[in-house]
């Protein structure tokens, strides 16, 4: 994936091998990487609020899955 297909509030999956996992973008970082929310209990209308995680865009794919 790009960072230019990706905006803050995007849903996305992370998806390193492992294990998947729901998350919105917060913001954009650099070309590598972005910061994903992955758990709000569920409120993600209010994603903002929370803590996110810098990711790897290499593990990410765009939308729920």
């Amino acid at each position: 994936m790009d960072v230019d297909n990706l905006k803050p509030g995007d849903t996305v999956t992370y998806n390193p091998g492992h294990k998947k996992e729901k998350g919105i973008v917060k913001s954009i970082q650099d070309e590598e990487h972005v910061f994903v929310v992955y758990n709000c209990g569920g409120n993600w209308d209010n994603y903002e609020n929370y803590t996110a995680a810098r990711t790897p865009i290499e593990d990410l794919e765009k939308g729920w899955r």
